[in-house]
């Protein structure tokens, strides 16, 4: 008897059926976790971007902007951060009404948008799974918000910005949008 020092062709390709099986079954779960994991870690920069301004509001509100009003925050100007990565966009702070303001904010990457996300003094972020909030990278809807005033314009509406409403930096310098 002669003595085998290989493996048959059939084995090999026997193998090579199970490997790609198992990768077709595999690929797809690996990628989906993947997009799961850069999806909460957006999401957690927004609560990151959302404390920051929190407390930037807080410190601006007792000493230079002048109480009710929209202030607005750009995360990479005004909120002491030295580095935001990837991560672009701005936080309009609604104090109209002083004791309860509201936070909406816009915030993109590479790879995802929060856009007009409104959360109140005790937070409430959105599902990282949520894909209708937390949504794919558009550079489309990215671009018509190309600086801070194009999103008050947005966030204020017609009937604010007719009404004389405007947006103010953290010094209380005064924007008017244009209707």
């Amino acid at each position: 008897m002669r003595k085998k020092n290989g493996f048959t062709l059939v084995e090999l390709l026997a193998v090579i059926v199970v490997l790609a099986i198992i990768m077709i079954i595999a690929i797809p779960s690996v990628l989906d976790t993947m997009n799961n994991a850069r999806r909460k870690t957006f999401v957690l920069e927004a609560q990151k971007v959302f404390k920051s301004t929190q407390e930037q509001y807080t410190m601006d509100s007792q000493s230079s902007i002048p109480g009710a009003g929209v202030y607005i925050y750009n995360i990479k100007t005004d909120l002491g951060t030295t580095d935001t990565g990837n991560y672009l966009g701005f936080v309009i702070v609604d104090a109209e009404d002083v004791d309860n303001p509201q936070y909406i904010i816009y915030l993109w990457d590479n790879n995802y948008m929060l856009f007009n996300y409104n959360v109140n003094a005790s937070g409430g972020f959105p599902d990282p799974t949520d894909t209708s909030t937390v949504q794919g990278f558009n550079s489309s809807t990215v671009a018509q918000f190309n600086s801070e005033y194009p999103a008050c314009n947005n966030y204020l509406g017609d009937s604010r910005v007719s009404a004389g409403a405007f947006c103010m930096n953290r010094h209380g310098l005064k924007f008017t949008p244009t209707a």
